[in-house]
């Protein structure tokens, strides 16, 4: 999935009719994270690593460590994130990366690390600080808390849209930053 992911933003980069993407999650929730079975193999000392870049497992783990989700800053769209529900872990790094975050009133996030014996990886502990400032994040990196959408609002995280269709507000949210700025 995530190759497949990578492909899409890399088409949609290069598309000159494409103006802004956005990123969401099918079905109920945004991205719940890390495969867990997966974790769990690794660390009873199996090997369970996808060939997420279709290299070996050790080659695998490399690239991953050194720009897993970097290659979403270097989309020159606007890349917006639609929280549609649960966020945590990976997702939430994901979301981070994104240029705007709107999320679903109700909608949930957590860091997720802390509480499952994980370093706060892929960017999340020098991004999160940047945008929420260093108390807000160590917070939720120490704890691993669930945080409402709401709460997630007031510390300047995510815009929550109050609306019955989520997606549907969020594409015409999109809609009207394109139609308002210029592509440069």
């Amino acid at each position: 999935m995530e190759v497949e992911m990578r492909d899409a933003l890399e088409r949609a980069n290069r598309d000159p009719a494409v103006h802004a993407v956005v990123l969401t999650g099918a079905g109920r929730g945004f991205c719940a994270g890390a495969d867990m079975a997966m974790l769990k193999a690794r660390s009873d000392g199996g090997e369970s690593s996808p060939k997420v870049f279709g290299t070996t497992p050790t080659e695998t783990r490399e690239a991953n460590f050194s720009q897993r989700l970097s290659y979403l800053l270097r989309l020159r769209k606007p890349l917006i994130a639609a929280i549609n529900g649960a966020v945590a872990g990976i997702g939430l790094c994901m979301a981070l990366y994104c240029d705007i975050r709107l999320m679903a009133p109700g909608a949930k996030l957590s860091t997720a690390f802390a509480r499952r014996g994980l370093i706060a990886e892929h960017g999340i502990a020098w991004m999160l600080p940047r945008l929420i400032g260093p108390m807000a994040a160590f917070d939720l990196l120490y704890s691993g808390r669930v945080v409402t959408a709401e709460e997630a609002q007031q510390m300047g995280l995510v815009r929550v849209l109050e609306a019955a269709d989520f997606l549907a507000a969020a594409l015409a949210y999109t809609d009207e930053l394109i139609a308002a700025s210029s592509p440069r």
